[in-house]
């Protein structure tokens, strides 16, 4: 039975209870309102939304004797749902008197917890959330509006979904309301909100885990600001201590501005700029909430700031660093991989989404390109399949966006082996997912939801709509291939030659009504003579082009250059490594161009950007991992590592150095440990691959000593 306390609202609530016996186990179930939504949104298409978040995305923070114990929860996979997420917190307990307590930011009823204690002896104990426990409303300390300096309450922009102003009124903070030993008689008897009023969802092994960032660099402005300079992308919050009591305006931004300050009425339309009240004697404040940011701009903080006075606190997933390890002879691909990498370890929340600025929403083709980097640079796995299960019952707005739901699952399910996931969605993928059955003469004529090509619109390259579209009829056509091997995988032997047959009919029309004879190329739609980059790109990546007319338009391409956004550039380089142009492809991850990865860089990203830069989309989010094509290229491109049978029991290595002289990557998946290597060794590529299998005993390694070097079966 979980009851619920706290209400709507900021509060603290606490629970004293002492233990005279050794704990041999702590386990910590915590669930909160759960998340809604602002629908029918802005972009509904029907019945169909941009799922933003309405209420708070964060709901609680619990602490235990003072310790950070618990932040969450994650969004329930279906909606209506609460998500119950368990911790260990045995390390946080000592005998004599425990304090847990919450700073609960509730929609409706709150939050519930249960502690249930085993100890040494095999007796049990368990405290959970009622009547006993002491609340203090934490509206006036946590406010949305500044009221002792109204100016910040004006409207300058959103602090995005699931977020709100928090204006801190120190004054009005409990010190040491979540150690033992602290004086609650004051605070009221907690109410009963509600008692199991939601269905129970089970949360995830993992969890939101806090870590501290220090600055790297501090600026004092002329006129009295301060800057502090994180170093890297931050999703969380500012923990800061003054020395006295002081009014701190607070703002945080993405990037500087050309006169040293923070852009902190950002490009996005966030505007991070809040009040910070501290007492007479000075403490320390934090935000309960999440923002975006990499620097923190201080205005009225009294005297210069001691760098251990400042701290970012991001709130993401624990990242695996040892599992991914990259280096080659260009230090430039290098950095940009590192990019890449960091815009999964910086970001990484409960489901793969756009950006956690603006919209911090689960996107489909997000969800494509953010899974094959998170592949390609450690091995987790949950987050993927947490992502798919509640993709479905999300679905957003544009038709390629729908039509990414089965190259997700399939690419799921050949990197994990896991069938039963695939075998719990395949009814609604089959149904839902694609538009196979409005084909006529091949190739569906009009289809029934928006079609994007590309984003921004920007970097469309004049792409014509209309009727029997090249770019959605080629997502058809992968949609069907991949169909096919996971029916196959089901056992579903008719279902796979039905859908392999739809494919080759999709096929032949494709290279017999949206060809050009004269150009060589394929056209935008049946009734277009504009042959354009996305038309071909999209085409070629997905191998619907016949052998034999594949020539120009891959020439095309290969001279065309970075027409399409960072989103599109996962598909430009999955199409330059089909066809065997890894130098094009090595020359795009290696550019300077205003349209390059190093370009982001150089505008001061540490994880990939939305766009290109800001002229290509002026309200640009600079955290954005659908921009890190190069870390799954990378791996799959350069090295050619790809399975070939599900879960990575079998797999190839085929590298594709392209001007490259050597390179060595290694990679954790779920059957072992994988290190590709090649070099030149007298005028000649040398290439080893070799396969550590953690399940079973170490096999001998494999060397292969030419290029593409086949299939490495795991022996």
């Amino acid at each position: 039975m979980m009851n619920y306390i706290g209400g709507a609202g900021n509060s603290f609530c606490r629970k004293s209870f002492s233990i005279d016996r050794t704990v041999a186990e702590a386990l910590l179930t915590v669930a909160a309102d759960p998340h809604t939504y602002l629908w029918p949104s802005w972009m509904e298409v029907e019945h169909e939304h941009n799922w933003l978040l309405a209420g708070s995305f964060l709901k609680y923070r619990v602490f235990l004797n003072g310790a950070p114990a618990a932040v969450g929860p994650f969004r329930p996979v279906r909606d209506g749902r609460a998500v119950a997420e368990r911790y260990d917190v045995t390390g946080l307990l000592r005998q004599g008197e425990n304090v847990l307590a919450v700073q609960s930011r509730g929609e409706k009823y709150g939050f519930a917890l249960t502690l249930e204690l085993t100890f040494s002896d095999g007796s049990r104990q368990t405290v959970a959330t009622g009547s006993g426990w002491k609340r203090q409303n934490a509206n006036d300390f946590c406010n949305p509006v500044c009221w002792w300096h109204p100016a910040l309450g004006m409207s300058r922009g959103t602090f995005g979904p699931g977020e709100q102003p928090e204006h801190l009124d120190g004054t009005r903070l409990p010190q040491n309301w979540e150690r033992p030993g602290f004086d609650d008689s004051g605070w009221e008897a907690a109410a009963v909100t509600a008692v199991d009023p939601f269905e129970l969802e089970a949360g995830e092994a993992l969890h939101y885990t806090p870590v501290s960032i220090a600055p790297v660099r501090i600026e004092q402005l002329g006129d009295g600001r301060i800057v502090a300079d994180f170093g890297r992308a931050v999703v969380g919050g500012i923990e800061l201590t003054s020395p006295c009591g002081a009014e701190i305006e607070l703002r945080l931004g993405e990037e500087l501005l050309p006169s040293g300050g923070v852009r902190f009425q950002m490009r996005t339309g966030n505007c991070y700029q809040e009040g910070w009240r501290f007492p007479e004697n000075g403490g320390t404040l934090s935000h309960f909430g999440m923002r975006s940011f990499r620097y923190a701009e201080l205005l009225g903080y009294p005297g210069r700031l001691d760098p251990a006075a400042i701290r970012a606190v991001s709130i993401t997933l624990p990242f695996r660093e040892e599992d991914s390890a990259f280096s080659c002879s260009d230090p430039r691909l290098e950095q940009v991989w590192e990019l890449c990498r960091n815009s999964i370890r910086y970001t990484t929340l409960d489901v793969y989404y756009d950006c956690p600025s603006r919209e911090r929403m689960a996107y489909e083709a997000d969800a494509y390109i953010n899974m094959l980097t998170h592949f390609a640079v450690e091995h987790q796995t949950a987050t993927a399949r947490r992502t798919i299960l509640y993709q479905m019952n999300h679905y957003t707005w544009p038709c390629e966006w729908r039509m990414f739901m089965i190259p997700v699952v399939y690419e799921y399910y050949m990197h994990t082996g896991d069938l039963g996931l695939v075998r719990e969605v395949w009814p609604r993928l089959k149904s839902e997912c694609t538009f196979h059955h409005l084909l006529k003469d091949g190739l569906v004529e009009k289809f029934p939801m928006r079609v994007i090509v590309d984003w921004p619109m920007s970097c469309r390259d004049e792409y014509e709509f209309g009727p029997a579209e090249a770019v959605p009829n080629a997502f058809l056509y992968r949609d069907l291939c991949d169909q096919s091997k996971l029916a196959a995988a089901l056992g579903l032997a008719g279902e796979a030659r039905e859908y392999e047959e739809l494919a080759a009919r999709v096929k032949r029309a494709f290279n017999t009504r949206l060809y050009d004879p004269e150009s060589g190329l394929f056209l935008d739609n049946a009734a277009s003579r504009h042959a354009g980059f996305h038309a071909n790109m999209f085409a070629l990546a997905f191998g619907v082009i016949d052998d034999d007319k594949v020539e120009r338009p891959l020439a095309f391409l290969v001279e065309s250059g970075m027409k399409c956004s960072v989103y599109g550039a996962q598909f430009y380089l999955e199409a330059l490594f089909r066809y065997g142009c890894a130098e094009k492809a090595v020359e795009l991850m290696t550019s300077d161009s205003d349209r390059s990865w190093l370009e982001m860089i150089r505008l001061g990203a540490t994880c990939a950007t939305e766009a290109w830069n800001p002229e290509l989309k002026p309200n640009m989010s600079f955290v954005h991992p659908w921009g890190s094509a190069p870390g799954n290229m990378i791996m799959r491109g350069v090295f050619g590592l790809r399975p070939t049978k599900p879960g990575w029991e079998e797999f190839e290595c085929k590298p594709q150095p392209g001007g490259l002289k050597s390179g060595r990557y290694r990679i954790r998946v779920p059957s072992g440990i994988i290190t590709a290597e090649f070099d030149h060794e007298n005028g000649e590529l040398v290439t080893r691959c070799t396969h550590e299998d953690l399940r079973r005993p170490m096999v001998p390694p494999l060397d292969h000593d030419r290029q593409c070097a086949g299939t490495v079966k795991d022996r």
